[in-house]
């Protein structure tokens, strides 16, 4: 039921270890079942059922629906039955919509029609209308086992997202992506409090965040002067910054201050 497989680290050959086939009855090592995110089928990178364990005790089953099935208003999708004959690769337009035809990393000819003066600002928006950004081809770059044709179709489908914020991007931001498709992402939290640290020491932490693999940053700054340390983070961080917006709402404020106004 198993497949060894041989780990290799810095130079050096370590135990072997068992990985379960694909599609095996039951391919858990001590017959208690699969689970979610398992081996029991085959990677569908943009359909429906990527990394799905039909076969898990007590689990719902996979949903056949993705991101296409919940397209916004005055938006189709029309999956082909044959690649056409003279592909419309780039936008055509009638009086009210324009339609586009572009195929995915599974093969699949589609034809997305979407309103006339609609322009693409999200990464979802330019996944929709198959278009690959330049962050989408950075991913698949920092993601050896896709393709950014792959990485499109998982935006596409809702299962990947690439916190890239257009402002970010213009300084340091390399971008990434977390997804089901994706390699495990790893987050630090940190943050000045009222009566510790300020904006120097909190780049100083990002940077040794960033120097032992941190993907991700989340800003959980209660106390300073919160806007310039959001800012100076932004300018100095290769990756994606989180932040609480309402923290900066109740700094100075007693809780009995606080309403819908507020």
């Amino acid at each position: 039921m198993t497949t060894a497989t041989t780990l290799h680290t810095h130079g050096h050959t370590t135990l072997d270890y068992d990985l379960p086939l694909h599609g095996a009855f039951n391919p858990s090592t001590t017959a208690q079942g699969t689970t979610p995110g398992s081996f029991a089928k085959r990677a569908d990178v943009g359909g429906p059922y990527a990394f799905a364990s039909p076969d898990t005790p007590g689990m719902p089953a996979p949903s056949d629906k993705t991101a296409w099935d919940f397209l916004p208003a005055d938006w189709s999708c029309t999956r082909l039955s044959a690649a056409p004959v003279t592909p419309c690769t780039k936008a055509t337009h009638d009086d009210t919509h324009a339609s586009i035809e572009f195929q995915s990393a599974r093969g699949q000819w589609m034809r997305v029609s979407y309103p006339k003066n609609f322009a693409a600002i999200t990464q979802l928006e330019h996944a929709r209308i198959g278009f690959i950004t330049p962050e989408m081809i950075r991913v698949a770059q920092r993601e050896p086992h896709l393709t950014a044709i792959e990485v499109r179709d998982e935006i596409a489908a809702g299962r990947m997202v690439i916190p890239a914020n257009r402002v970010h991007l213009a300084h340091k931001l390399d971008p990434m992506a977390i997804g089901r498709a994706s390699k495990t992402k790893i987050n630090a939290n940190m943050g000045a409090s009222p009566i510790s640290s300020g904006t120097h020491e909190e780049v100083e932490k990002l940077q040794w965040a960033e120097k032992w693999g941190a993907d991700t940053v989340m800003d959980l700054s209660t106390g300073g002067n919160l806007d310039e340390c959001r800012e100076a983070l932004c300018l100095n961080s290769t990756v994606p910054i989180g932040t609480v917006p309402i923290y900066s709402m109740i700094i100075g404020k007693k809780l009995e201050d606080l309403n819908e106004e507020i």
